[in-house]
C-alpha cells in the first residue's frame, strides 16, 4: 500500500469518512459545499501537497488588491502555508507542502484543522468582496523585515 493511501485511510478513520486516492492520484474534499480541499503527493512521493480553492478573483482592481494582500501575508511565516494565484481558473488558492515521512493520520488531521480554518477565513473574505480576512487589515501591521 502506498504512503498516500495509508495516510488517507488513517485520516478517514479519525474523521469517520472513507477517503481514497482518485484516478488523478489525488483526494478532493468538499467542505460544507463551499470549500474544496485537494490533497496529493508530489511526483517523488516525499511531500503531501494540500491545496484549498478559495474563490474566483476576476481581472481588474479587485484582483490586484487581493494579490497585493496575499503577497503581504506570504511575506511573513505562516503555519498554514502560502497563497497563490491559479491563473487557469482565476482563483486564489492556499497551499502547503507537508513532509510525508513525518506524517500520520493524526498529524495530518492537526495540520488540516489549522489549514482549513485559514482557508475558510479567506474564502469568506473573498465572497464578501474583501481582499483579505479582517485580521490582515490591521492598522498596526508592520512590513516584513526585508522591506524595512
Amino acid at each position: 500500500m502506498d504512503k498516500f493511501q495509508e495516510l488517507l485511510w488513517d485520516l478517514g478513520e479519525l474523521i469517520e469518512l472513507p477517503l481514497h486516492v482518485d484516478k488523478n492520484h489525488a483526494c478532493n474534499l468538499l467542505l460544507d459545499e463551499n470549500l474544496e480541499v485537494q490533497m496529493q503527493m508530489d511526483k517523488h512521493g516525499e511531500n503531501l501537497l494540500v491545496c484549498a480553492f478559495l474563490g474566483d478573483v476576476p481581472p481588474g482592481r479587485f484582483r490586484e488588491n487581493v494579490l497585493k494582500d496575499a503577497l503581504k501575508v506570504n511575506g511573513q511565516y505562516q503555519p498554514f502555508g502560502s497563497l497563490a494565484f491559479y491563473e487557469k481558473k482565476n482563483m486564489l488558492i492556499l497551499h502547503q507542502f507537508l513532509p510525508a515521512e513525518k506524517l500520520n493520520g493524526e498529524k495530518l488531521a492537526q495540520h488540516l484543522e489549522v489549514f482549513i480554518e485559514e482557508a475558510e477565513e479567506w474564502r469568506r473574505a473573498l465572497a464578501s468582496g474583501s481582499t483579505a480576512p479582517i485580521k490582515y487589515h490591521s492598522v498596526e501591521s508592520k512590513p516584513p523585515p526585508f522591506m524595512k
